[in-house]
């Protein structure tokens, strides 16, 4: 017996504990009435969207240093990933306020409960965006999403240490919490010119994501195939070494740096595999496959920086072809959301059948 969660395809079913545990806690826990409610099915995953979004924003700002793209095509793509973020934390928050009881079941999911941190995380890279247009609302973000993302990993961390998960359950989502969230608190520190305390969140994100990255392909080469449901939870994986190369960019001025280089191959190596193995295992898209966006916007930030301080060989042949692959990934996870919205596709369906659809 497998366990259902709520989520919008980036995962569905996971088996925690004893088989069968969660599956009956969790339906017990929510109503039927709760369980149809939109608000209800609303999942925290769907933070991707925003995260992958407001990555794209950076990068164009970067984009905008490099090539002096126009300024009216950076502000827009600013402002419509603010106010998506907006939108996705005033829905998250009805969700707590209306169906505290779906929160509570997705808590409890061994799959799911990586993702409500991004919440934090996502705060944090909106206020790198905006801090050229407001210092002190990007000052004022930056410092409550510090707080939501590193409160919600070091909750995240004492729950699996307490209460082990199934090998099944592992998926790249548990880089999300402490090595993702880590990362971006670097990200947002360092740019606000506060280097030394960047280092230190750098360091935590770097050694909790080499930790967690032994025992998840240690899952995927010697476990079993992961369930249809949570496959495009893989597109996550391109983001630690992606996201941590920014991260360091951000701290090290010096172009030519092997050590960044070195991250900027291995998240070259991931993105040909992800690219390779999504198509092929996920059947149909799901709002999920937004995972993959943080860490390609990540990347082309990266290796443009990188391209603005004189690395006049990697990253002058790089910058523009990886630009270019993220907006047309990007442009093209948009339009399949929007068509999944109009035709009533895109939440997923009640827990305990598909009534809701």
């Amino acid at each position: 017996m497998k366990a259902r969660s709520e989520s919008d395809g980036v995962a569905q079913l996971s088996g925690v504990r004893s088989e069968g545990a969660v599956a009956a806690e969790r339906e017990a826990m929510i109503p039927p009435q709760t369980e149809r409610s939109l608000i209800a099915r609303f999942p925290a995953s769907f933070f991707a969207i925003g995260l992958g979004t407001s990555s794209f924003a950076v990068m164009w700002q970067v984009a905008h240093q490099l090539w002096t793209v126009p300024d009216g095509i950076v502000l827009a793509v600013v402002i419509v990933a603010t106010c998506l973020w907006a939108a996705l934390l005033t829905f998250y928050g009805l969700k707590l306020w209306f169906a505290p009881v779906a929160v509570r079941a997705e808590l409890a999911d061994p799959v799911q409960n990586c993702f409500p941190g991004l919440a934090g995380i996502g705060m944090m890279l909106t206020a790198v965006s905006i801090l050229p247009f407001s210092a002190a609302s990007s000052t004022i973000l930056l410092c409550i999403g510090g707080a939501v993302a590193v409160g919600f990993g070091l909750w995240h961390s004492q729950l699996i240490w307490k209460s082990a998960i199934a090998l099944s359950d592992a998926t790249p989502a548990l880089y999300l919490p402490v090595a993702a969230g880590s990362f971006v608190l670097s990200i947002g520190l360092s740019t606000f010119g506060h280097s030394e305390w960047a280092q230190l969140a750098l360091g935590a994100g770097l050694f909790s994501w080499l930790t967690i990255d032994s025992v998840l392909f240690y899952r995927l080469y010697f476990g079993e195939p992961l369930q249809e449901q949570i496959r495009s939870t893989l597109g996550v994986q391109l983001a630690p070494p992606a996201v941590c190369s920014l991260a360091y960019t951000n701290l090290s001025g010096t172009p030519g740096d092997v050590f960044v280089h070195c991250l900027i191959g291995y998240a070259m190596l991931q993105a040909v595999i992800v690219g390779g193995v999504l198509p092929r295992i996920v059947r149909r898209f799901s709002a999920g496959l937004w995972s993959v966006s943080f860490g390609a916007t990540a990347l082309a930030t990266t290796i443009e920086k990188l391209a603005i301080r004189g690395d006049t060989g990697l990253a002058t042949a790089l910058a523009l072809p990886f630009f270019a692959a993220a907006n047309v990934l990007i442009a093209w996870l948009t339009v399949k959301t929007i068509i999944l919205a109009m035709t009533g596709s895109l939440l997923p369906a009640p827990l305990g059948g598909q009534a809701g659809r």
